[in-house]
């Protein structure tokens, strides 16, 4: 007998004898009250009637207990019955795991294992690992079985003693619904779903004019063989947006044929030659979404980070997941100063529109990032506009260059911290990031969500968690530095230059520091702004000063270079404790860019123990793309410069880690 029968019964039967006893009790008040022979009778003839109420109250709990029992179990047999016969396999198992009963479709999916109902099967034998719900729950889970796909349910039910309602025992249903054709269905759904591409042709005009005028056709008609070769390929429609931007679209089962090519388009455009002086690289963004007009926002914001990054290569946008393929050359130079110009000209209307502007760089910053906001800062003044630098402490790097702006009383008052900068920042205070587009290393991140006007001057290949709230944003992977890029715009943001030498000499030397001495990513416009740095009062004596160091620091350089090891025969791996050492990060470049000239190195890595964290120092002749490397482990950069920052890990764990991403690097690259 179940529970709720059980209650009610017990429930009518106490309002009955309730009923009598009452009954009963008045009669006997009666008797007493009146003492005569009718309340005598009276009361005799309650009591008889209780006791045949009481008689027929329990034969009538025991026909009505009969009849629930009897119908309880003509239930359930009609139940069993029911459930043998569904058309989907059912199965009862014990607590231990046994399955005790089963339906006639549940022993023909295992009649190789079932025979009997008595034999003992454990229910894992069958279904392999099961985790059980708790008590009243249901869990949902997808098993393959022959080679077809169900959605196997399995609920926890309770048996109850029919006399006293007590629970009996626990046992667990298992319903297994097959759903092969509704994951058929889903993937070929998901097979034909639409992805878009969008393919640049980074330096089409460039390419173009490297070569003959009569064999441009022939170039141009190559590069399009190639793209219809890959459009082929995925089975996809390929449309030209205009003379150096096509639109793709293909089928979502093409994209794994796509990424186990690791897109080489991207080596076969830039392989043709047939006289053009300057290769020609592609910048591939494809995004995918559920939603057709989703996935062409994912392409853009894809192609977007492509061309920052210095374009020859694909990204892969997926949700939140970004994949990059290629990027195995440096960003193409751009010999035209057209995008320079607009960018000082969409500068200098964002100065006019600010009350103030407050110039930033990087958490320990070089001598790019300080000459180039020195240089900017300068700029900003020219227009009579209030103008700070955000330095929260000088840093070893730039030692003797922060001593000779404090000596100059204008530059003294115009350094602040980044806590004294969170004051001025307001609705009409521009912001200018130089030398960094990542806003987890800028020098003072909160300013950047107390200040919505931005500007972002960077030469690093744009990161994925790169500041895009900038409302003018000159990212030029292929620039030298900083440095350079705020000299160009010094000459088209202010009609008379009147740059003071401490100035002059700060911008030579971060363009001198990120080029190692005009060695490394050095293009015609990085000799023209030296040049025009030069003629308005550069020294290179006054600047070599800038990077002596004293006799302990160059000690702990040569021990650098001295511990290197040479590591997969073409790149040099070093490490040492900093911990003690003041100018530990600058040593660490000084002499990753020192293990360069080691005859058959083309990569150096020098890691640095630091309290509480392993920086990494990376630098690359070009064959080999450490930016790649650094982000794989956290990091980031550009091609031949990077590094990265390791927390919470030992030097062996670095190492280890280190190790890894250059391996992984060289096996995606053979």
């Amino acid at each position: 007998m179940n529970q709720t029968l059980k209650k009610s019964l017990s429930m009518y039967t106490a309002m009955l004898y309730g009923v009598l006893a009452l009954a009963v009790a008045l009669a006997i008040i009666y008797f007493i009250a009146e003492q005569n022979v009718f309340g005598l009778i009276m009361l005799g003839a309650i009591v008889m009637i209780a006791v045949v109420a009481v008689i027929g109250i329990m034969a009538f709990r025991k026909t009505l207990h009969d009849k629930v029992l009897n119908d309880s179990v003509a239930i359930a047999n009609r139940e069993m019955q029911y459930m043998q016969h569904w058309d989907f396999p059912f199965a009862l198992l014990k607590t231990d795991g046994r399955v005790f009963w089963w339906n006639e479709t549940f022993l023909e999916l295992f009649r190789t294992q079932l025979t009997e109902p008595s034999e003992e099967v454990r229910a894992e034998t069958l279904l392999g690992t099961l985790k059980y719900p708790e008590e009243g729950g249901s869990l949902t889970t997808e098993i393959s079985l022959a080679g077809r796909t169900y959605r196997m349910i399995l609920t926890q039910e309770s048996i109850f003693e029919a006399e006293s309602g007590e629970l009996s025992e626990l046992l667990y249903s298992v319903s297994l619904l097959d759903i092969t054709k509704e994951k058929t269905l889903a993937l070929e759904n998901e097979n034909i779903r639409p992805i878009v591409a969008l393919i640049y042709i980074d330096n089409y005009d460039q390419a173009l004019g490297s070569m003959e005028e009569t064999r441009r056709p022939l170039l141009e008609a190559m590069v399009y063989k190639r793209l219809n070769d890959l459009t082929a390929h995925v089975n996809g429609i390929l449309t030209r947006m205009e003379k150096d931007r096509l639109f793709l679209v293909f089928p979502h089962e093409a994209l794994e044929r796509l990424k186990e090519t690791k897109f080489k388009v991207l080596e076969d455009v830039r392989k043709i030659n047939i006289g053009n002086r300057l290769p020609v690289t592609l910048s591939i963004g494809i995004g995918v979404a559920e939603r057709l007009e989703d996935s062409h926002t994912y392409a853009r914001a894809a192609v977007d980070l492509a061309l920052g990054r210095g374009g020859d290569q694909a990204v892969l946008k997926n949700g939140e997941k970004t994949t990059f393929y290629g990027g195995k050359s440096g960003g193409v130079e751009k010999t035209n100063r057209v995008r320079a110009r607009l960018i000082a000209h969409a500068l200098r209307e964002v100065i006019a529109d600010a009350d103030q502007v407050l110039v930033m760089g990087h958490a320990n910053p070089d001598l790019d990032c300080f000459g180039a906001a020195l240089g900017m800062a300068h700029t900003i003044a020219s227009f009579e506009k209030k103008v700070n630098i955000v330095l929260n402490e000088p840093h070893p790097a730039i030692d003797i260059l922060y001593e000779r702006v404090m000596e100059e009383r204008e530059y003294a008052a115009q350094i602040i911290t980044g806590v004294q900068a969170e004051a001025l920042s307001g609705e009409k205070t521009l912001l200018i990031v130089v030398d960094v587009n990542r806003p987890s290393i800028v020098a003072h991140p909160p300013l950047l969500d107390l200040n919505k006007n931005i500007v972002v001057i960077d030469h690093h290949r744009t990161s994925v968690d790169h500041i895009s709230s900038a409302v003018v944003s000159y990212v030029e992977p292929y620039a030298s530095s900083a440095s350079e890029m705020v000299t160009e715009l010094i000459q088209y943001m202010t009609e008379r230059t009147h740059l003071k030498p401490l100035e002059t000499d700060a911008l030579f030397a971060g363009i001198a520091l990120d080029t190692k001495n005009f060695t490394v990513k050095t293009g015609i416009r990085t000799f023209e702004a030296a040049a025009f740095l030069r003629r308005n009062g550069a020294d290179s004596l006054r600047v070599r000063q800038l990077f002596k160091n004293d006799i302990k620091e160059y000690r702990a350089k040569a021990q650098i270079v001295s511990k290197a090891e040479i590591i997969h025969q073409q790149m040099a791996l070093s490490h040492w404790d900093g911990r003690e050492t003041s100018n530990a990060l600058a040593l660490a470049a000084a002499a990753a860019d020192e293990l360069l000239d080691i005859r058959g190195v083309e990569a150096s890595f020098v890691l640095t123990e630091m309290p509480n964290v392993i920086n990494v120092s990376a630098r690359s002749l070009g064959d080999i793309n450490v930016q790649v490397i650094m982000e794989s482990i956290g990091g980031g950069g550009h091609l031949t410069i990077a590094g990265a920052q390791l927390g919470e890990t030992t030097m062996e764990e670095a190492l280890e880690k280190l190790n890894q991403a250059i391996q992984d690097f060289l096996e995606n690259n053979k």
